[in-house]
């Protein structure tokens, strides 16, 4: 079941609706089984598209909404097993048991996305009985993300989605994949992104927390350097607002919001290192008014 509110005018006033469905469990057994699972991620997906069409709002690339917008929904699943005993799952309970099943990642991926575009242009995000929750998906990505550090890439993608001027506990959350994962070149992704395209309040004093544990020492072995800054580069040809000050913004605006980010760097890399940086997003600028 998915209740979700949202405002439908200038006012503020709130609009409520609720999606239900009730499914019949897999008899084979007293837990929720892969095909549980599966059918239920197919049945989220769809009725969290069903509660988006009841705000229609465009909600994408705008600065203020006028109109009928979703701010947040809950999430709920209950399930009665063959004994009568009935669970509740909420987000992060029910993704941490489906992503021990490799075959159901791209459903959880189809969540994450489906839950995008949310109030304000970001994400939904989940209600519960307290307060305002996590961004939703936040607990189906993360629950990929510690089967396997492959989805890293999936999971700075997802945190690109993510209000991080108004953090809640992605801070946190970052510092967990790294702990767990350690300095690789995933997590030397991880740790960039969240100096450029995921900074945010927060970034860069999260990044230059990482330098004084271990990202210095790590970058002093022998490549890793080079690793460092090709993925610096990848960043940068990855991050979308780069595309958007290449076409809308003036030169003044690409060099102050996009080449000025390169210098965050600068307690790992040399004057050298950074220089060849911004020659290459500046050399990007010239091409792209030449062409």
């Amino acid at each position: 079941m998915i209740d979700a509110y949202g405002y439908i005018d200038d006012d503020d006033n709130g609009k409520e609706v609720k999606q239900e469905k009730i499914l019949t469990k897999d008899p084979n057994s007293n837990q929720l089984t892969v095909t549980d699972l599966k059918e239920i991620l197919t049945v989220m997906i769809t009725l969290v598209k069903e509660v988006k069409t009841q705000y229609p709002d465009q909600q994408t690339d705008v600065i203020h909404h006028h109109d009928n917008r979703l701010e947040h929904i809950k999430f709920q699943i209950q399930f009665k097993n063959n004994n009568n005993t009935i669970h509740n799952l909420d987000e992060e309970s029910f993704f941490k048991e489906a992503a021990t099943h490799e075959s159901l990642s791209e459903l959880i991926l189809g969540y994450c996305k489906v839950t995008d575009d949310g109030e304000e242009g970001t994400r939904i995000y989940i209600s519960h009985e307290y307060d305002e929750g996590s961004p939703a998906g936040t607990y189906a990505i993360l629950a990929l993300v510690n089967q396997d550090k492959k989805w890293i890439s999936s999971y700075i993608d997802f945190l690109r989605t993510n209000d991080l001027d108004h953090e809640v506990e992605q801070m946190w959350h970052i510092r967990a994949v790294i702990d767990k994962y350690q300095w690789s070149e995933d997590t030397c992704r991880l740790a960039i992104a969240r100096n450029i395209s995921c900074c945010g309040q927060s970034g860069r004093q999260q990044f230059n927390d990482f330098i004084a544990e271990g990202l210095e020492n790590y970058l002093e072995k022998e490549g890793n350097k080079k690793m460092f800054i090709d993925n610096i580069l990848k960043e940068f040809q990855e991050w979308d607002a780069v595309e958007f000050r290449l076409k809308d913004g003036s030169k003044k605006y690409y060099i102050n919001y996009i080449v000025s980010r390169v210098k965050h760097f600068e307690k790992v890399l040399t004057e050298e290192e950074i220089n060849k940086i911004e020659i290459v997003l500046l050399d990007r600028w010239d091409m792209f008014q030449k062409n």
